[in-house]
C-alpha cells in the first residue's frame, strides 16, 4: 500500500520543488509533491495533507486563502502542531510519511518510527527533476545532538562577510540540517580560523546567498535576565519559536537546554515573528499561535517597560525596537534597538519605530 500523509509545511518551504530555488513557503509545491508521489506509486494512492497552523502566516495572502479553502472542503487538516497528527495517523493506518523531519522528539513515544524507516520519505532534485528518496531514519547519532559548540556570534566589524551571508548546513546527520533544510535561521558560529560553522554539529557551513536588511531578536530567561541567544530576522522572513524541534523554526528547548525551567510553559509552536518593511522602516510582527499558556507584550516607553498585556491568539501585533514578549511567563523575546544594514556592513541605531 502506498497511501501517504504529507507534512505540508515542510513541502511548502522546500526549494527542491518548483519553483526551484524560490524562497518562502509556496502552496503549489504541495500539488507537485502529490503528483510526483502518484506518478511513482499509482494514481489511486491516497494522499492526506496535514498543516501546521503557523503556515497560514508564512504563505502569501493568496496562498493562505487557498489553503483555507482546502481545509474548508475537508482536503487538508489544519492543526496546531502537525507532527503529532502525522505520526498518529501514519501509525494507525500504515501510511507512508512525506517529510524531511527526522521526528527526533517523538522517537520514545513512537518506537515504530525506527522500526519502519522504509515508510519515511524525503525528496531530492536532480537532472531529471524531483524524486523521492529514503528519509534516512536511523537511531539518533551523537552529532545530531552536538549543540554545545562555542557560542561566539559573528561580529559585523570582524566578520562582515559572515554577517551578510546566509548559511546552510549540509551535514546529513545533523538535526539542524534536517530541521532547517533551506538555511539556518540563526547566526552561525565562527571558529578560530574565521570560518562559519554550524551551531548544531560544528561542521563548515555552505553559503546560501546574500542577506536582506535585518534586525536581531534576543532570547533570554525572563527571570534571570541574561541573554541566551540572538537570532537574525531578515525582511520577509518568518520564524516560529517554541519548545521542540520545529520545521523552519527555533527550538527553545535545544541548545543544551540552557533555558531550563523557563521553557516549561512554552508551547511546541508558541509564537511567530515576521520582519516587514514599509515607508516607516522595518517592523517586527508577532502572532501568538494559540499557545496554551499565553504571550504577553511589554512595551518600552522610552524610560521603562510598561506592565505586560496578553496577546490575543492569531492576532498580529507590531513590536517597536526594545519592545519584548514573554512566552509562557518564562522566556523573554526582545527586539534589538539597532538595525543591521548588511549592505553597508553597519549596525545603526533604529530611528523611531
Amino acid at each position: 500500500m502506498w497511501d501517504a500523509i504529507v507534512d505540508v509545511a515542510d513541502v511548502c518551504h522546500s526549494e527542491e520543488w518548483e519553483p526551484a530555488g524560490a524562497e518562502g513557503a509556496i502552496l503549489a509545491r504541495v500539488d507537485a509533491a502529490k503528483a510526483a508521489w502518484r506518478a511513482r506509486h499509482g494514481a489511486d494512492a491516497r494522499v492526506e495533507l496535514v498543516v501546521d497552523r503557523a503556515l497560514l502566516y508564512t504563505l502569501s495572502p493568496a496562498d493562505a486563502q487557498a489553503l483555507r479553502r482546502l481545509v474548508g472542503r475537508g482536503e487538508a487538516s489544519l492543526v496546531p502542531v502537525a507532527d503529532t497528527v502525522i505520526l498518529e495517523r501514519a501509525e494507525a493506518d500504515g501510511l507512508h510519511v512525506l517529510s524531511g523531519d527526522p521526528f527526533l522528539d517523538f522517537r520514545r513515544r513512537h518506537p515504530w518510527i525506527e522500526a519502519h524507516p522504509e515508510r519515511f520519505h524525503h525528496w531530492r532534485r536532480d537532472a531529471d527533476g524531483v524524486r523521492f528518496v529514503p528519509a534516512g531514519i536511523r537511531p539518533e547519532s551523537p552529532v545530531a545532538r552536538a549543540e554545545d559548540v562555542d557560542d561566539r556570534h559573528p561580529d559585523s566589524a570582524r566578520h562582515p562577510e559572515i554577517v551578510r551571508t546566509r548559511w546552510r548546513c549540509v551535514e546529513t546527520s545533523c538535526a539542524y540540517a534536517r530541521t532547517w533544510s533551506g538555511r539556518l535561521p540563526v547566526w552561525p558560529r565562527v571558529d578560530g580560523g574565521g570560518r562559519a560553522i554550524c551551531p548544531g554539529c560544528a561542521s563548515a557551513l555552505r553559503a546560501a546567498g546574500a542577506r536582506r536588511a535585518l534586525r536581531e531578536v534576543a532570547l533570554a530567561d525572563h527571570a534571570g535576565g541574561a541573554s541566551i541567544e540572538r537570532l537574525p530576522l531578515e525582511v520577509g522572513d518568518t520564524l516560529v519559536l517554541g519548545r521542540g524541534r520545529i520545521d523552519n523554526g527555533y527550538d527553545l528547548g535545544g541548545r543544551g537546554h540552557r533555558f531550563g525551567e523557563a521553557v516549561r510553559y512554552v508551547s511546541r509552536q508558541h509564537v511567530l515573528l515576521r520582519l516587514t518593511s514599509g515607508r516607516a522602516g522595518e517592523h517586527v510582527v508577532a502572532v501568538d499561535l494559540g499557545s496554551a499558556n499565553g504571550t504577553e507584550v511589554e512595551r518600552w516607553n522610552g524610560a521603562t517597560y510598561e506592565p505586560g498585556r496578553p496577546l490575543a491568539a492569531d492576532t498580529e501585533v507590531i513590536l517597536a525596537p526594545r519592545d519584548r514578549l514573554v512566552l509562557g511567563g518564562g522566556v523573554r523575546v526582545e527586539v534589538a534597538d539597532r538595525r543591521i544594514d548588511v549592505g553597508t556592513e553597519a549596525a545603526t541605531e533604529a530611528a523611531g519605530g
